[in-house]
């Protein structure tokens, strides 16, 4: 009997040390290490590249009930080509208008799963005041522990494409082009 409780007593600490594989994991995003970008067609002979260097935002997935939330909120006035001038004109009334519209926000609830692991997630794009219904892949989902910190954190490779348009952005089209490449490059780290 003694033995016996003392295994089951074994039992009960390790489990308690190992968090359920059933619960919720949520995330904090990495803003040093969270990129969304874009591309967009620039008068039919090349493509113009830019990034926005400020985003924050939380995600939280059960791969055992297949359920997730997204909520990315993505700082319009970061947004950066690489050049001032560009820059400028970017951010400025007949793009992104960031006195106006300062956060670029998706929020999704709904995630789908593929062997245990996200690969879309449907929700909605708000951009210059105008909410859209988009679907974000999710590529190359991974989790691992942070060389440093040794803190669990995931990461993933974010896709999509949109029409500018669809959000009111009219300004230059065609010779700037509609369809505009989203990708976001995202790590973060799991909360406690």
């Amino acid at each position: 009997m003694h033995t016996r409780l003392k295994t089951s007593l074994a039992a009960v600490l390790f489990c308690a040390l190992i968090p359920a594989a059933s619960a919720a994991e949520t995330f904090t995003l990495d803003p040093d290490h969270t990129f969304p970008s874009f591309e967009i067609g620039h008068q039919g002979i090349s493509v113009m590249r830019g990034k926005f260097n400020r985003s924050k935002g939380r995600a939280m997935f059960d791969a055992e009930k297949q359920q997730g939330a997204i909520d990315v909120r993505v700082d319009a006035s970061s947004g950066d080509t690489g050049h001032d001038g560009l820059n400028r004109k970017l951010l400025g009334s007949n793009f992104f208008r960031t006195s106006q519209f300062p956060e670029i926000i998706f929020q999704s609830n709904q995630v789908e799963f593929k062997e245990g692991k996200p690969v879309a997630a449907v929700g909605n794009l708000t951009l210059l005041g105008v909410t859209k219904p988009v679907t974000l892949e999710i590529r190359g989902y991974a989790c691992t522990l942070q060389f440093l910190t040794r803190r669990p954190m995931c990461g993933a490779d974010v896709h999509t494409v949109i029409k500018r348009s669809d959000f009111g952005m009219n300004y230059g089209i065609p010779m700037i082009g509609d369809e505009v490449k989203l990708a976001i490059e995202v790590e973060g780290f799991k909360d406690y």
